[in-house]
């Protein structure tokens, strides 16, 4: 089977859309024909080489789509369902998930810088040469073979062109604060980076019932769309010192600062912007050989430091959860979608991204 695709060779150069040969699924996988597939900052991350991921690569996983075919072994998928895919295979077997953890399914992570399947193998291939999948998944493709245990079953009614960002960004963002931390009604809470996952990590303090939801960004375009979806208060970092003005605003710092953009500068900041027995949250993803400096002080006054993956989920749960949410009104998705396009314009979308515009723009695959 053939199946078109947007390929990264070389980090830092654009990915290059190609025809590429599409092996059928193995034991516990499936085939997966997308519908859509969000653009994650990851994505972009993955381009650049900030994360390094084997190349030749296709990159993308916030995927929705349709099962087409499943592998032996298979039992709880059937040809027909429509799945969102998740960063996690959730195995159900290894350390990580029957510790409760399913997030951190070794499944993946033994594999997942090697842009190969479970198996240690690859589904993909242009002549001779094999090309691997991002996270097992490799969204930005027509066609993908996935772990069956990636393909999470949601309602028929859920339109997949939309919740597809619940397969990363939403997950991730809304998670973080009602899985990673305890959000408590009237808590005060800051997120750094008005992005999708940023947005998320809004909506989700919101539903929590946080009163005091303060978004930093320097897009005008993003503080407006965050005021539209819940935020009380919005700040240009580069209009004064960020940490002093939402000091200000929340009455000596906030209960739950969230980083979402994964620098250091930021991370940094969260760590200021909390009170007296306050929690940073990072969830956003620096360059993994990034340090940070804090002044040790702060631990002394009760702050704690956290670190947040995929929203700290459990996803055969978690993101059905998500879909209800959004089907039931109390989380806005579409609103966060600045475009629809091609596949033919990922390498625009991801200049975009790099230059801070828009929130999420989502691949269609039937455009």
């Amino acid at each position: 089977m053939k199946t078109k695709a947007a390929v990264l060779y070389e980090y830092g150069k654009p990915l290059v859309i190609e025809e590429l040969e599409l092996s059928p699924p193995k034991e516990n996988e499936v085939l997966i024909k997308m519908t859509a597939s969000g653009i994650c900052h990851s994505d972009l991350s993955m381009t650049t080489g900030k994360l390094p991921m084997k190349t030749p690569c296709v990159p993308g996983h916030e995927g929705a789509g349709v099962i087409e075919e499943v592998g032996p072994g298979v039992t709880n998928l059937k040809v027909g369902d429509h799945v969102i895919c998740s960063l996690s295979p959730s195995c159900g077997k290894c350390v990580m998930c029957t510790s409760g953890m399913m997030h951190m399914c070794t499944e993946t992570s033994s594999v997942i810088w090697d842009a190969t399947m479970v198996d240690g193998t690859r589904r993909l291939k242009k002549g001779d040469v094999e090309i691997g999948q991002a996270i097992c998944l490799g969204t930005f493709a027509e066609r993908a073979v996935i772990p069956a245990g990636s393909a999470i079953k949601v309602a028929h009614n859920a339109p997949l062109d939309t919740v597809c960002l619940i397969g990363c960004g939403v997950t991730t963002g809304v998670g973080a604060a009602l899985n990673t931390v305890s959000i408590k009604p009237g808590d005060s809470v800051a997120i750094i980076g008005g992005g999708g996952v940023g947005l998320s990590i809004m909506q989700g303090a919101k539903i929590a019932g946080a009163t005091t939801i303060i978004m930093i960004d320097p897009v005008e375009e993003k503080r407006e769309l965050a005021l539209s979806l819940g935020a009380t208060d919005v700040v240009d970092p580069f209009a004064g010192d960020p940490v002093k003005t939402v000091r200000k605003l929340s009455k000596g710092g906030v209960h739950f600062a969230f980083e979402a953009l994964g620098r250091k500068e930021t991370i940094e900041q969260s760590w200021g912007m909390v009170r007296l027995t306050g929690t940073a949250v990072i969830v956003g993803v620096p360059a993994l050989d990034t340090v940070v400096d804090v002044p040790v002080v702060g631990f002394f006054a009760g702050r704690r430091m956290k670190g947040s993956f995929y929203g700290s989920s459990n996803p055969p749960v978690d993101l059905p959860k998500y879909v209800d949410l959004y089907q039931s009104g109390e989380l806005k998705l579409d609103e966060m979608i600045t475009q629809r396009i091609p596949l033919e314009d990922v390498n625009r979308a991801l200049d975009e991204m790099s230059r801070g515009e828009g929130a999420r723009s989502v691949i269609m695959y039937d455009m």
